[in-house]
């Protein structure tokens, strides 16, 4: 169901977004190398749609994709719309797997772990919220503590919003190299190097 719905959304997602903004890919490519390969994919989160625009890139429908989600939000708006029922709608159509804060990282994890061992690919947004600004708040450790003891792929994917004058906002999305930490490596010095590596890639015009 996942990889059907990643088809049926699609139309949908290029829809809106030529009504609203022009989305630019670098390194598009990018997303071949976990193609049938258990990955993460981690990113910066400058807004709810992110996740819904990676479809734009023709290689996302080779890709089986999961994403790691919230059932709290700070939003009054997005709160509203999860008590609708829509928000729980599009979860299920994207293939969205909840965390529970609280409940605690290891108990958290085992969703994404049982992922992928079935060689599918997860996403995750380290900071654990949208951040609309240049800066990257700190990286929780959920994605960096599954690098480190799994062994797997991790593809650093940047979100960067340009105002152009006169147009439509415009997101470049950029793909980046493929990292891999050898299981024992420290999740903070994991975490630091998947921050910083996404940080070079926004500051790169």
């Amino acid at each position: 169901m996942n990889r059907i719905s990643q088809y049926l959304v699609y139309p949908i997602v290029w829809f809106f977004s030529k009504l609203f903004l022009t989305v630019e890919f670098n390194n598009p490519e990018g997303l071949s190398a976990i193609t049938g390969k258990p990955a993460i994919i981690v990113a910066n989160h400058i807004s709810f749609y992110d996740s819904f625009l990676l479809r734009l890139n023709p290689r996302s429908v080779d890709l089986s994709l999961y994403f790691m989600g919230l059932k709290s939000f700070d939003s009054f708006n997005m709160r509203f719309l999860w008590m609708t029922g829509l928000v729980p709608l599009v979860y299920k159509l994207f293939g969205v797997f909840l965390v529970y804060p609280g409940q605690g990282i290891e108990k958290n994890l085992e969703m994404p772990r049982k992922i992928l061992s079935s060689n599918n690919q997860i996403f995750i947004f380290p900071e654990g919220s949208v951040n609309p600004n240049d800066e990257l708040m700190p990286f929780k450790k959920g994605a960096a503590t599954l690098a480190t003891t799994l062994d797997v792929i991790v593809l650093p994917i940047a979100y960067k919003k340009v105002l152009e004058e006169g147009k439509k906002k415009k997101v470049i999305i950029t793909i980046g190299e493929t990292m891999r930490f050898t299981p024992g490596t420290s999740i903070e010095a994991a975490n630091i190097e998947m921050q910083e590596t996404i940080r070079t890639m926004l500051a790169t015009k």
